[in-house]
């Protein structure tokens, strides 16, 4: 019985096809997984980087922010308490520009402070939420990364629990 080429090489290619096949497969599977663990240390490293280094910072800005601006008021409140006394005159204030631009600083400043102490409430009122939905992320970035992994060991029943041969 003879064979052709033209057999011999459709049953080489028939034989190679399956196993590129699952090859391929396998690659891609790894890549998956791959992709599923640098999601979830992403995930990680988001949540850490908040916790530690961004929330702290976003706090200390607004603490500052709060202490300078206090500081401003009461800078104004002296400086208004200075004019005071130039300000008896019966034929005219002779600081009137200034006071009233003092006045206006102090206002600004005042509301400035009312901004900034909103802004503090806001920061610890949604600290949680902010945090609850990084850790949402990092639960399900891991939660991928279990759908994805192959378990290593079969489960096996504790001693115990395991029926008499």
């Amino acid at each position: 019985m003879r064979f052709s080429p033209l057999m011999i090489c459709l049953a080489i290619v028939a034989s190679c096809l399956p196993s590129t096949s699952v090859m391929a497969q396998e690659v891609s599977d790894a890549s998956v997984r791959m992709s599923a663990r640098r999601d979830l240390e992403l995930a990680k490293m988001e949540l850490r980087h908040y916790w530690q280094v961004e929330y702290p910072r976003q706090q200390r800005q607004l603490y500052e922010a709060i202490d300078l601006t206090q500081a401003e008021i009461r800078d104004y409140q002296e400086r208004l308490r200075a004019y005071r006394p130039f300000t008896r005159f019966s034929t005219g204030d002779p600081f009137m520009i200034t006071i009233q631009d003092t006045r206006m600083c102090l206002r600004e400043a005042e509301l400035r402070l009312r901004d900034l102490w909103a802004e503090r409430n806001a920061l610890v009122r949604y600290h949680a939420d902010q945090f609850r939905e990084l850790e949402l992320q990092v639960h399900g970035a891991r939660l991928r990364v279990i759908e994805l992994e192959p378990a290593a060991e079969p489960i096996v029943a504790p001693v115990a629990d395991r029926p008499a041969i």
